[in-house]
């Protein structure tokens, strides 16, 4: 490809495009609403997020009797 002459306009690729912005996670001490499991002197607080699996396989773990 020949070289550019300085009298013809020089043209350059620009992409524009919206930068996704990063979502912190949420921080459970300050968030007002937990999902928050007891059982006896143990206390969880999940994210209100966390899935239903999750939270039930935790509720299940606390109600087990131990070895």
């Amino acid at each position: 490809m020949p070289a550019a002459e300085l009298d013809d306009p020089v043209f350059a690729p620009l992409v524009v495009c919206d930068v996704p912005e990063v979502q912190p996670e949420p921080d459970i001490a300050a968030s007002e609403e937990v999902i928050r499991l007891v059982s006896g002197e143990v206390r969880i607080d999940l994210a209100p997020g966390t899935p239903a699996t999750r939270t039930a396989k935790m509720v299940h773990a606390l109600g087990a009797s131990p070895c």
